[in-house]
């Protein structure tokens, strides 16, 4: 095989890099490699740029992904044996305990104007309407605006204008 020092051909290319001539007619087809008549520096280049030198945070990378798929599938398994300790408790069940408390604590406030007014009809009443009145504010409180946020602008409600 004739070597050209000026321009190298696809197989010259193939041959020195290590790799079929198909694949480098696919790296210049996508434009990684320069097209026929580049000189050999400005293939070299090229190709260390595909090896080495360029990140391309679109391309994956085998080993990180497989680390990343490796780690979540131990973070599953660990919250599954954290489930099953009973040291993690599942969303709904967490809603579901949350709201039996709340509707406990509505239950037990709506019992205190009968038992402070003792029969007093006017106190009772104003007991009963300072109760109902906390308790309605509570109602309004979104979770996530105690908390300091948590919903996303598009998800907040009446902010269509904005």
């Amino acid at each position: 095989m004739d070597i050209d020092l000026n321009e190298p051909t696809r197989p010259q290319l193939a041959a020195l890099f290590g790799c079929s001539s198909r694949w480098i007619g696919e790296l210049r087809s996508k434009g990684d490699l320069p097209a026929d008549g580049a000189s050999w520096a400005e293939n070299l280049e090229a190709y260390v740029n595909i090896k080495v030198g360029r990140y391309d945070p679109d391309m994956l990378d085998l080993e990180a992904e497989r680390a990343r798929l490796a780690k979540e599938q131990a973070d599953a398994k660990a919250m599954d044996n954290a489930e099953r300790r009973k040291e993690l408790a599942s969303r709904t069940d967490m809603i579901a305990a949350g709201t039996g408390v709340i509707i406990m604590a509505v239950a037990r406030l709506s019992q205190v104007g009968a038992q402070v007014a003792q029969g007093d009809t006017k106190l009772r009443k104003r007991i009963e309407t300072a109760i109902n009145d906390v308790l309605t504010d509570l109602s309004m409180t979104r979770i996530e605006e105690a908390v300091g946020g948590g919903l996303d602008d598009e998800d907040a409600p009446g902010d269509e204008d904005a």
